[in-house]
């Protein structure tokens, strides 16, 4: 009698973890906690969401969204032609390979548009667009968090660091001029850009 008593009392507990499962959608992150990126997308995808990190040998469990914070520039050549050059990387050409997307958080080569060659500037830029028909996307964030910019002139450091705060969404003037490096700049960061009337 003491075991049925046990069991069903067992029984009721995982019955009750079960219902406690996680609302939000599960997020694997492709690095480590301390990674320089991490801090920038558990702000934006909010306290309430559940997120695991990705460690060596370890099977993650099945989750909503894969995001990757970094995709350097060796990364992103071997990748586009369908090659993974480290275990990260298999798990990005894996999840591809299953029909699921990754989303990048940043695309390492962006900080080099003022300092690269024009050609490899374009033939990374051609990287992305391969990448993006394999299934990799810009970083969605989970908030809209939106900020006003009452300048004139919006430059592509204003999206940077707009970025960086968790700005997603920017209000600028109506008569506000944008430079093309911003508007470059907010297409590959995923921030959107409307004009405040009045």
């Amino acid at each position: 009698m003491e075991l049925e008593v046990l069991v069903q009392s067992i029984t009721r507990e995982v019955l009750k973890q079960l219902q406690l499962a996680p609302a939000s959608p599960q997020v694997l992150i492709l690095s480590e906690r301390d990674s320089a990126n991490v801090p920038l997308i558990l702000q934006q995808l909010g306290a309430d969401t559940p997120v695991f990190y990705w460690a060596p040998g370890c099977r993650h469990p099945a989750v909503a969204r894969v995001i990757l914070p970094l995709l350097s520039c060796s990364q992103m050549s071997d990748l586009a032609l369908g090659r993974a050059g480290d275990p990260i990387m298999e798990r990005v050409l894996s999840t591809l390979l299953c029909g699921g997307g990754v989303e990048i958080f940043e695309y390492e080569y962006v900080r080099y548009r003022d300092t690269a060659p024009q050609r490899l500037f374009e033939l990374y830029a051609t990287y992305e667009d391969t990448l993006r028909s394999f299934g990799l996307k810009p970083f969605a964030s989970g908030t809209t968090n939106g900020a006003r910019l009452n300048q004139s002139l919006v430059t592509e450091r204003d999206i940077i660091e707009a970025h960086k705060r968790g700005d997603m969404l920017l209000h600028v003037r109506s008569d506000a001029k944008l430079t093309p490096l911003a508007l470059d700049c907010a297409r590959e960061r995923g921030v959107q850009i409307q004009t405040m009337e009045g």
